[in-house]
């Protein structure tokens, strides 16, 4: 990792994330046949740079933005290519756009710079170092995208194909909208608490986090799950898709929730009696 000023750091993620948009661009326009395809194997291209930009810079947390910012390139792809343009496309474009540009401008506040590697990252390397080349491709880079295409899958389909909204549609935008105002309401309360010094080492248990240990992570998966609720709408035939938030839905409960709370039941005080005492996962007034 290299130690240079944040604004730096931002400039470099910039670059690479340039690069890899170029490099997702060319592998798209090279490639004839399924457009779905297409769009996969360019998602795949633009992740190995940025994967191997992390090598470069001896920093794998160059990949997180990528989950936020892909897949707005990624719906944005989709509209330009479909030959229509409908009220299922506008009310994707915009879940999309306010999720995504929350959690990316979340990522910038929270990220100190290329000095900083996640803990996660950090713990892994430290943990398996010689597998760390594989943990890193597969691990911290590919599967993440994998997961996240997988999860666009209903959005792709129905913007493809011309679709009449009904209210499900509207119901599956307005659970998309509000997992992402549960998003910027956890994690705004989150920083305001970390603000204060004094509650350095302590647990988080006010406002949302009240209710759950998770809020934010609650409305990640909320999020995808409406977008599978538009496609649900108006196209119910393609209900095997529900495999995608289904995944999501796994990857926190069995790999970033663990994780966390791993670390959080070593470092923060009190966090134990918290744990149990709250929803890991779903707002719950009366705890568990």
């Amino acid at each position: 990792m290299i130690k240079v000023s944040k604004a730096i750091s931002l400039f470099i993620v910039v670059v690479v994330y340039i690069a890899a948009f170029m490099a997702g661009l060319i592998a798209y326009q090279l490639l004839s046949g399924s457009p779905l395809f297409a769009f996969f194997i360019a998602d795949v291209a633009a992740t190995v740079v940025v994967w191997f930009c992390g090598l470069v810079f001896k920093n794998a947390s160059l990949y997180d933005p990528y989950w936020s910012v892909a897949p707005i390139v990624l719906l944005i792809g989709f509209v330009t290519t479909s030959n229509h343009f409908d009220t299922v496309s506008v009310l994707y474009l915009i879940a999309f756009a306010l999720w995504g540009t929350r959690l990316t401008l979340n990522w910038v506040i929270g990220w100190p710079g290329m000095a900083h590697q996640d803990w996660r990252y950090t713990m892994l390397r430290q943990q398996n170092p010689k597998l760390w080349f594989l943990t890193n491709f597969f691990g911290i880079n590919m599967m993440p995208t994998l997961i996240v295409f997988s999860g666009l899958l209903p959005a792709y389909f129905c913007i493809l194909h011309a679709s009449r909204s009904n209210a499900v549609t509207f119901l599956g935008a307005a659970i998309c909208l509000f997992a992402a105002a549960l998003q910027l309401i956890s994690d705004a309360q989150m920083r305001r608490f970390r603000a204060i010094p004094g509650n350095s080492g302590k647990n988080m248990a006010s406002g949302l986090w009240r209710y759950s240990r998770h809020p934010n992570y609650l409305g990640e998966v909320l999020f995808w799950w409406g977008v599978w609720v538009i496609q649900m709408s108006v196209l119910p035939a393609l209900w095997w898709t529900i495999f995608a938030p289904v995944a999501m839905t796994l990857l926190f409960l069995f790999i970033s929730i663990p994780m966390m709370e791993k670390r959080l039941l070593a470092s923060k005080e009190g966090y134990a009696a918290y744990k149990k005492s709250t929803s890991m996962l779903l707002l719950l007034p009366n705890g568990k």
